[in-house]
């Protein structure tokens, strides 16, 4: 199995995981329709079981039919979408068994987080624990850090980042950053060598409220939450970034309807946003998530037509 680098340069969609009403099973029939319409604005890849896929609710079993799900559907004229599945667990054995079933489920590559259950590790503790994952996985095994600091509680410092490239340049081929911090962006890309083993490695731009700060401090590629249901205006900040247009307009329109959803239960609301853009049928959270109560759906559709009448305007 190989992936180019290249292919983490476009915007990947950090897609929701579907689940039946009440959190009980995942809705495995819902991906396919779900991928092929973010397909068709544009996304060139999908994460999957990550923050806003719910990954640590989701079963060992339940992983490998999400991964096969969203890779069957992202399978397509040039290779398809790329598809990076969540990985981290609490502990380091189910995280080794979470990546390797990953791939073996068919990911073109694993995303890490940092051992978020233990706040008090030193650098040098967290680099043999993302060590011992990568070395668990197949010779062209591919792993993605993730740096996510609002959800995990803990970040990836800058010398983590440059200790584990030095390891495994091979196999480490970027990171998301979702730290929003246009400037720590800026001291991840100090880490990457300029030439010769590693320089090929991406950091990526993964807050969906800064992601035209982080095109300009030097990401290529983006992940994004919001995509989900806007795919469209989120490429739109990437494509006006690469053009010399002006990426903080739709930024701003990003970043209003970010606030309206803020407003609700995030997953839940997200979830009802992608009903209404998409036109696929709402899917549920499982708990402790959970779903827009009546009155929060009726808020939430006026604020959200509220907000399409102001941009019409």
């Amino acid at each position: 199995m190989t992936l180019a680098y290249e292919r983490l340069d476009g915007l990947m969609a950090a897609q929701v995981t579907p689940f039946t009403e009440s959190g009980r099973d995942v809705d495995v029939d819902w991906i396919g329709p779900h991928v092929e319409f973010l397909r068709s604005m544009g996304i060139t890849g999908i994460l999957t079981l990550g923050t806003n896929g719910e990954g640590p609710s989701v079963g060992m079993d339940e992983r490998r039919r999400v991964i096969e799900a969203v890779k069957q559907a992202s399978r397509g004229i040039g290779g398809g979408l790329v598809v990076v599945a969540g990985a981290t667990c609490p502990s380091l054995p189910d995280t080794i068994r979470a990546a390797n079933d990953a791939l073996d489920a068919g990911a073109d590559a694993v995303a890490l987080l940092p051992p978020f259950f233990f706040k008090n590790v030193d650098s040098r503790g967290m680099i043999e624990w993302f060590s011992a994952v990568i070395e668990s996985l197949p010779s062209q095994g591919r792993a993605l850090l993730y740096n996510m600091p609002a959800q995990a509680g803990i970040d990836i410092p800058d010398d983590v980042l440059a200790g584990a490239l030095r390891r495994h340049p091979d196999q480490l081929m970027g990171i998301k950053d979702s730290g929003g911090d246009a400037e720590r962006t800026g001291r991840y890309m100090a880490q990457v060598p300029t030439e010769g083993p590693g320089s090929e490695f991406r950091v990526m731009a993964g807050s969906d409220s800064a992601h035209a700060a982080l095109y300009q401090a030097g990401c290529v590629g983006g992940v994004s939450g919001m995509a989900n249901a806007v795919p469209a205006l989120v490429k739109t900040i990437q494509f006006a970034h690469r053009e010399g247009g002006q990426p903080h307009r739709p930024q701003d329109q990003l970043n209003e309807l970010h606030a309206i959803l803020n407003l609700f239960p995030r997953v839940g609301a997200l979830k009802q946003l992608v009903s209404i853009t998409s036109g696929l049928p709402l899917t549920h959270t499982r708990p402790p998530y959970r779903d827009l109560d009546p009155h929060e759906v009726t808020a939430l559709e006026e604020a959200v037509g509220q907000y399409l009448i102001g941009e019409a305007v």
